[in-house]
């Protein structure tokens, strides 16, 4: 059976809800309806009222029709959904090992309060393994941090979105593909039934849908699911996580906001590690990336054969940052310019969000693109073959800030071990 409302909110208002006729029927998941009461239009308005009914709400739902229906009641972005049966969202709130009434907080944009139960609601329609709720839990709740932003991440003109980075243990006992094909889930249902979770949460507790209340523009095909995993062994360098500070035994999760990868490949090289380094900065820099002009954060993912050998010619992942920022610094007259193409280093040109220490009108200044060298996060990913990066700008100074978050449990499903795909 489908699971009841996702936290028995308004069970009596529903038709047809939890009571049985012509045998078991599928009481109702409404993955939209938060701690508040409130109840997501049917017709996927947006709007909510705590009064509010689902006229159209059928008295059965056949699970060949779930598809369909998922589509109709716009509890979808478009692709089909697996329905959220009663015993798979029960087996999925029991393996976060949380209470199901339990709130982790307000999902913008709507700010309906997201229970564990409406999270497990719509991870079942991802198809998530319920030993992975924890990553999905952990992964919210780091972008819930107030300096992640994620209100404003989620509606943003910018073609930014929340990446989800797994590290550590994690990674392969819970089946993470780290390899191949990284950034479209590298055929592991891991990666994309995570990233599709998060997609579902924001989509049907948040509300965050195109033009109303989204007003990003060219659109992020991460939105339908953003999620990679750090390789753990061919690697030359610490888990990021170590990197960042942060004590996970379990493994960790960090979120980060930021556009679709932008790929650099060494050639012309020769594999000398300043020629790969700044191909890398060049992409940093580009004229027309956010953390240009804002500065910020951002990400850098390079292939496992990469990182090895700036490793072999004794480069730490602290240096690469190191080195990273600095050549990504970019001349201010080069930045910024009005239509004759001379510099715009007037005080009317002025960017308010650059710090006091950046003369503006000296066009010769050099600017840094991130803030300082802990901001480009470096991450070891992708096919072990070619040496390939790729840069996935930040949202600027605006949000989207990168968060690490240690797994409270271990992932592997009980008795089970896990191989790496």
């Amino acid at each position: 059976m489908i699971a009841e409302d996702s936290i028995r909110a308004r069970r009596d208002e529903v038709p047809g809800a939890g009571e049985p006729a012509h045998g078991p029927r599928w009481g109702v998941v409404w993955p939209a309806i938060g701690k508040n009461d409130d109840v997501i239009d049917a017709r996927g308005s947006g709007k909510t009222s705590s009064d509010a009914l689902l006229p159209d709400w059928p008295e059965h739902v056949d699970p060949t029709e779930w598809p369909e229906f998922s589509y109709r009641f716009d509890l979808t972005d478009g692709l089909p959904t697996f329905p959220p049966e009663r015993h798979r969202v029960d087996a999925l709130v029991a393996a976060s090992q949380r209470d199901g009434d339990e709130v982790i907080g307000p999902i913008p944009p709507t700010g309906r309060s997201a229970t564990i139960t409406a999270i497990a609601a719509n991870a079942a329609m991802a198809g998530l393994q319920p030993h992975l709720m924890p990553v999905v839990i952990t992964a919210l709740e780091a972008m819930l941090e107030p300096r992640f932003n994620l209100s404003g991440l989620v509606v943003t003109t910018h073609p930014a979105w929340p990446l989800v980075i797994v590290s550590g243990a994690a990674v392969s006992d819970g089946g993470f593909a780290t390899g191949e094909s990284l950034f479209s889930g590298g055929g592991a249902r891991a990666n994309l039934a995570v990233g599709r979770t998060i997609r579902l949460v924001t989509w049907n507790i948040g509300g965050a849908r195109p033009r109303h209340p989204v007003q990003e523009v060219l659109g992020h095909p991460g939105r339908l699911a953003y999620c990679i995993a750090e390789e753990p062994v061919a690697t030359p360098w610490p888990a990021l996580h170590e990197a960042r500070g942060v004590d996970a035994p379990h493994g960790a999760v960090t979120v980060f906001g930021c556009d679709a990868p932008h790929s650099v490949i060494a050639v012309g090289t020769a594999e000398r590690a300043e020629l790969m380094l700044e191909q890398v900065a060049e992409q940093i820099r580009a004229a027309g990336n956010s953390n240009t002009h804002t500065m910020g954060e951002t990400l850098v993912v390079m292939a496992p054969q990469w990182a090895r050998l700036l490793a072999r010619q004794g480069w730490t992942r602290a240096m690469v940052q190191d080195e990273l920022h600095q050549r990504a610094a970019r001349r201010l007259g080069d930045i910024k310019r009005r239509g004759d193409g001379t510099p715009a280093i007037g005080h009317d040109d002025r960017y308010p969000w650059w710090p006091e220490s950046i003369d503006q009108s000296n066009p010769d200044e050099l600017v840094a693109s991130t803030w300082g060298p802990e901001s480009i996060h470096v991450v070891v990913a992708g096919g072990d073959s070619v040496t390939f990066a790729a840069v996935c700008p930040g949202w600027g100074t605006y949000g989207g800030f990168a968060v690490t978050r240690p797994l409270p449990v271990a992932v592997a499903p009980a008795g089970t071990a896990k191989e790496r795909p």
